[in-house]
């Protein structure tokens, strides 16, 4: 698509548009576009709301942006405030911010930071994420997953290949200089979900209902009533497993 034919369409200050078709969008104040926008790059500094869907090739958001509908992007990078009520579709979504996602999401590439929230089911090639709060109301799908906890964390339930839970240093509090009372609270970071299920998993500080795997580690800190495993099966004496056993295929 040339999408150099295209107009470009900044908004500066209190401003609505039509939406449609565009090239590179620009918010710096208030912008609302009153139906769907097609563009090839979106960048809001100040607050957007689309009432309407959003496609994209990629985007940036530094300030806040509201979307009424769903999302489809390639790539986006989120360090502000995003809300997306529709299905989201993005190849490779980088947020620091606050990312809500009211509906299911599909990607190839999540690394989520700071606070993100998903009320579907969210689908990953790989799934990254160091947020200080998740809560993923779904189904946690991907091949590689990879959980650093902070502060408190819910998945309804996680599967994958391999699978990787851990609690994560002090050293990203220290880089965001909170105060030292914060840092020992939101530390004690943990996950909760109802099932578990992959080949490799490693999991710290979590309470689960039930794991099951070819090769399950149960690290510290971590209460799980049922563990179903196919090889292997460690636990760490500080954590607690109700009841485990080994299928045999």
């Amino acid at each position: 698509m040339d999408f150099e034919k295209r107009q470009d369409i900044k908004i500066i200050g209190d401003n609505t548009s039509a939406g449609g078709l565009f090239n590179n969008v620009s918010v710096v104040g208030n912008g609302i576009f009153n139906s769907s926008v097609d563009c090839a790059y979106i960048k809001t500094t100040g607050d957007c709301t689309i009432n309407g869907d959003l496609k994209t090739v990629s985007g940036v958001v530094a300030g806040s942006i509201a979307i009424k509908g769903s999302l489809f992007a390639d790539i986006f990078k989120v360090a502000g405030n995003m809300t997306v009520d529709g299905d989201t579709s993005i190849k490779n979504l980088i947020t620091h911010g606050n990312t809500t996602i009211n509906a299911n999401i599909s990607s190839e590439k999540i690394d989520a930071n700071g606070y993100f929230t998903v009320e579907g089911n969210c689908n990953s090639e790989t799934f990254k994420s160091d947020s200080i709060v998740m809560k993923l109301n779904g189904l946690l799908n991907a091949d590689d997953i990879d959980i650093y906890i902070y502060g408190s964390n819910f998945v309804k339930e996680i599967g994958g290949e391999k699978i990787m839970i851990r609690r994560g240093s002090e050293s990203i509090f220290t880089r965001l200089k909170l105060i030292k009372s914060m840092i020992y609270d939101m530390c004690k970071g943990n996950l909760t979900t109802d099932v578990i299920e992959g080949d490799e998993i490693y999991l710290e500080y979590t309470t689960a209902k039930a794991v099951r795997g070819k090769n399950v580690t149960i690290g510290k800190g971590c209460n799980v009533e049922l563990v179903e495993y196919v090889d292997n099966f460690t636990q760490h004496n500080d954590s607690v497993v109700r009841e485990s056993k080994k299928i045999i295929l």
